[in-house]
């Protein structure tokens, strides 16, 4: 019996073959960084997102006679913070910070600013933040208190989000589509070089169904040592980005590091695989389309 998938391996691409190697090296890795910025972007939006919206924030102003809150009531406070750390986490923002964020850190004389007491609670439980509302009520002596919520301030925010996803998103299907089409008129324009070869073939035996997945296994097997070199580059640049600025969110640790490079190195194996194997099908199809209905006839 003729070796068709020897023969074929030969003859398709075989001039174009370093050529071939490198660009679907630098296709492939195209479409890999966009799975991997896609799937990091998500895991961190949706970490912080989700951090952000469970945090409140209270202010304590001072009464109209009043320079600073008194210490008792501030200690009060943070007492009481400190005693239900079990329910839910709390962060006493410092007057330095409060001046900073006003943009009053280069003004020497501060005697006659008032400087409300601030703190923030991370909790997703409502009725923990209403018992810390009215607990606070009590504890500041009547002092006017503002609670904000910062889910009720992402509303925008996460509307930004969705719509980088949405974007990395098309882009990531565009380039995909674009690598198909390179493909198959890539394999194409081989076969037309090649058509009085391909002929003799079929005159010998081999059915168009055969000529189609034989051609389709020898340009898949090319494309395998450039997928396989794009993902771990891809992988390996991922990681450093994560690593350089994962630190400047307050979830990120060894343990998130980690869990997120794992699940980025086996996405990017499990997409690969799947894509090849797509590709592979979509392929046979338009050969065995193309020889059956194009190409004989047509010549």
């Amino acid at each position: 019996m003729i070796q068709f998938q020897e023969i074929l391996k030969k003859i398709i691409l075989k001039d174009e073959e370093r050529f071939f190697h490198g660009l679907t090296f630098v296709v492939i890795s195209l479409i890999t960084i966009h799975l991997a910025v896609y799937f990091n972007f998500y895991k961190f939006s949706e970490n912080w997102l989700e951090l952000e919206s469970s945090k409140t924030t209270f202010i304590i102003s001072n009464n109209s006679d009043e320079k600073k809150i008194p210490l008792k009531v501030t200690s009060n406070i943070e007492n009481y913070l400190s005693l239900n750390i079990e329910k839910f986490k709390f962060t006493i923002v410092e007057d330095e910070l409060i001046k900073e964020s006003l943009g009053l850190t280069n003004f020497s004389d501060m005697s006659g600013l008032k400087l409300p007491f601030i703190f923030q609670i991370e909790t997703s439980n409502k009725n923990i933040v209403d018992e810390v509302y009215t607990t606070i009520i009590g504890l500041s002596e009547n002092r006017l208190i503002e609670k904000y919520s910062h889910q009720d301030e992402l509303f925008e925010i996460t509307s930004l989000v969705n719509r980088i996803k949405l974007v990395i998103f098309i882009m990531l299907l565009v380039v995909m589509i674009l690598f198909s089409f390179l493909v198959m008129n890539i394999v194409k324009a081989a076969l037309k070089s090649n058509y009085k070869f391909l002929d003799m073939l079929q005159i010998m035996g081999a059915s168009s169904f055969e000529l189609s997945k034989n051609i389709s296994q020898s340009v898949v097997k090319k494309i395998i040592p450039g997928a396989i070199l794009s993902t771990i580059f891809v992988y390996l640049i991922s990681t450093l980005l994560i690593k350089l600025f994962g630190v400047n969110f307050d979830f990120f640790n060894s343990s998130f590091f980690f869990e997120i490079n794992i699940k980025t190195l086996l996405l990017l194996i499990l997409f690969i695989s799947l894509f090849l194997a797509v590709l592979l099908v979509f392929l046979t199809s338009y050969l065995f389309y193309f020889f059956e209905k194009r190409f004989f006839d047509k010549f």
